[in-house]
């Protein structure tokens, strides 16, 4: 099942008129198979020649190896990493739910 983030971030893109694409995640995932593309990035983006693979985070932030993990990916010049976090903002520790999430747009090079 894809995440209010994913299904967030697919309609900002097409809005943007980038084409989207994400994988199927099955009910029971065969043996060998990825959610992700590369295991990592749960979106991918095409406009003519520029391809943007994107990996999506929500409250609990980007883990260190995902980050290192993205960093070690070597893609051609057309090819963007991203990552997204979706954060909503808090006061003394609470979540303001009438708040929209702030979204951090974040290139890896």
């Amino acid at each position: 099942m894809r995440s209010k983030f994913e299904i967030k971030a697919q309609k900002d893109l097409e809005a943007e008129g980038w084409r989207v694409d994400w994988k199927v995640r099955p009910y029971r995932t065969p043996k060998g198979y990825q959610v992700d593309y590369f295991g990592i990035f749960d979106l991918m983006a095409y406009q003519e020649k520029v391809i943007r693979f994107i990996a999506i985070k929500g409250q609990g932030g980007v883990p260190d190896k995902l980050r290192q993990d993205i960093i070690n990916l070597d893609f051609c010049d057309h090819i963007v990493k991203e990552i997204w976090t979706y954060r909503q903002p808090t006061k003394k520790g609470k979540r303001l739910k009438s708040v929209p999430y702030h979204i951090r747009k974040e290139i890896i090079e």
